[in-house]
């Protein structure tokens, strides 16, 4: 929520010094209607394939939710 707060608001604040250049060229396409950001509740966060250890049933809702398919060869 706070990437999405702070992408729509032109003010920058001192909090947010460290921010890298990607984040000025993401900030600038959302405001030129480029791209739209969407809030992604943690239930439906797919990436977490990716980056997190998670238990069978996540594991096996996100592999369909990307169209992800284990091949087995003997």
């Amino acid at each position: 929520m706070s990437s999405i707060h702070l992408a729509a608001n032109p003010i920058f604040h001192a909090r947010t010094k460290h921010i890298e250049v990607h984040y000025h060229y993401v900030r600038e396409k959302v405001l030129s209607k480029e791209i739209q950001i969407s809030y992604v509740s943690t239930h439906q966060q797919c990436a977490d394939i990716l980056t997190k250890a998670l238990d069978g049933t996540k594991l096996c809702k996100f592999k369909a939710m990307i169209g992800l398919q284990v091949i087995l060869e003997d």
